[in-house]
């Protein structure tokens, strides 16, 4: 496994090959951690259940999310080396060539909202399972606790911008993971592009939309 990982950061297809695979993943992940947070907008009993059924799970749990934030922080590592061999790479010829190509808000953010994000990972961490497994805060109703957080004024502040992170951070990044892999074919191009839009905008409606719909009194404590 060592041996591999020594491969994958040793060169620049194996970095970007790397990034695209976790990326994927992480996006697969967004997809299921999101459906789960639609519970909430039932009530706050609903979000409650889904939570004991993940706590159910005991060790496992915390193996998946320690995975999970070995897969972010792979991820970030990649997308810092990458983005570092690039622009020592870069010359000022070919910056202003580049300039000239398709150029998005999406493509030319994507290092600044990917590290946004890890910053919002690490609040979130902390707000909802660190305190939690510290006994700092009583987990008896965490759909209460949930509800509060995401509708004071800096937590709602907090979520709808993450929300807009991540729309913005697929916009691109989820094209460029399938070129990264090869998969870049002229019949395929507009459909990868087409679904990256669309779960781009998914995701960062649903995420950035929980808050405010709990804000605006959707859901509850039956």
């Amino acid at each position: 496994m060592f041996t591999w990982l020594r491969r994958v950061l040793s060169s620049s297809i194996g970095k970007k090959t790397g990034m695209a695979l976790s990326g994927l993943a992480l996006v697969g992940f967004l997809i299921v951690h999101l459906l789960g947070n639609l519970s909430i907008l039932g009530s706050d009993s609903a979000f409650n259940d889904y939570a004991q059924k993940l706590e159910d799970l005991g060790p496992l749990l915390i193996v998946a999310e320690i995975g999970l934030l070995a897969l972010f922080l792979f991820h970030i590592v990649l997308a810092l080396l990458v983005s570092l061999r690039n622009r020592s790479a870069r010359s000022v010829g070919y910056r202003a060539i580049g300039n000239m190509g398709e150029k998005t808000v999406g493509s030319r953010s994507m290092l600044v909202t990917g590290l946004l994000l890890g910053a919002f990972l690490i609040i979130h961490i902390i707000d909802f399972r660190v305190k939690k497994l510290m006994g700092l805060e009583s987990a008896e109703d965490l759909g209460k606790l949930v509800r509060d957080r995401l509708t004071s004024p800096i937590g709602l502040s907090i979520y709808i911008g993450a929300g807009v992170l991540i729309g913005l951070h697929l916009s691109h990044g989820f094209k460029s993971a399938f070129q990264s892999l090869g998969l870049h074919h002229n019949k395929f191009n507009g459909t990868i592009r087409f679904v990256g839009y669309v779960l781009a905008i998914a995701l960062a409606i649903g995420f950035a939309g929980v808050p405010i719909a709990l804000r605006m009194g959707a859901g509850g404590s039956l």
